[in-house]
């Protein structure tokens, strides 16, 4: 199988100005290819349970991280 679920999300408008991450208003919508600021993709024949979601994207929230400033 391949790739057959899509988030969108579009990035809080004042989000760079606000310290605190509860403050963001992130607009999430399911769609059916990447599009807006970030999109969160996954094969559900693969990921099949949270757990393995969790991990998975953890993982990418690790690469995603080493390449942006603290």
């Amino acid at each position: 199988m391949a790739q057959n679920q899509f988030i969108n999300v579009t990035i809080s408008p004042a989000a760079t100005k606000q310290a605190d991450i509860t403050d963001h208003k992130h607009g999430c919508t399911q769609g059916t290819a990447a599009a807006n600021d970030l999109t969160v993709s996954f094969d559900s024949a693969k990921f099949t349970t949270q757990t393995l979601l969790r991990s998975g994207v953890m993982a990418a929230l690790a690469v995603a991280a080493s390449q942006l400033p603290k």
